[in-house]
């Protein structure tokens, strides 16, 4: 499997998961969703919002997309996430589709702020893809605990799992 299959096999995870915790979160009051839970951003609504987030700024970095996301108002905050997150998979996924090897080795230069101060730095595109990935990934854990404290857990979303759900497909 060439280092583009991966990204992309890993990306149909980072969505699946992604689609996981959603599922889990339209489960739960939109209290519990805001409710403090000692996690960075507070709570499982900002998390899935930062994870959203990072998601959209890479897109928009990645291909100038302008981002159409649902405003999150009392009341549709699960539904408007669900829709947002549909909105940021679909870029992706058509973004990675469309990458081909060598673009994947290519190196990216992007400016990131340290402090307040911006730096230049540059990685080869699949770094970056990786980074956004595994980004999801920690935050992803943080809300599926606290879901799952809910009583509303997304159940197993790690690779392992995605990966033998995919082969009864």
């Amino acid at each position: 499997m060439s280092k583009l299959e991966m990204i992309r096999r890993l990306y149909e995870c980072h969505e699946w998961a992604d689609d996981r915790l959603l599922d889990a979160a339209a489960r739960v009051a939109e209290q519990e969703l805001a409710r403090d839970a000692n996690i960075p951003f507070g709570n499982a609504r900002d998390n899935l919002l930062h994870i959203l987030g990072s998601q959209v700024s890479w897109v928009m970095r990645w291909t100038g997309a302008s981002p159409q996301l649902a405003k999150i108002e009392p009341g549709i905050v699960a539904s408007a996430l669900s829709d947002s997150f549909g909105w940021a998979h679909e870029r992706l996924r058509s973004y990675i589709g469309a990458l081909t090897e060598d673009q994947v080795e290519a190196p990216i230069r992007f400016i990131e702020f340290d402090g307040g101060k911006p730096h230049e730095l540059e990685r080869p595109m699949w770094e970056m893809l990786l980074s956004v990935d595994s980004h999801g990934m920690g935050h992803r854990g943080e809300v599926a605990a606290v879901l799952t404290a809910a009583g509303a857990s997304p159940g197993e979303i790690d690779y392992s799992e995605f990966a033998w759900r995919r082969r009864l497909r």
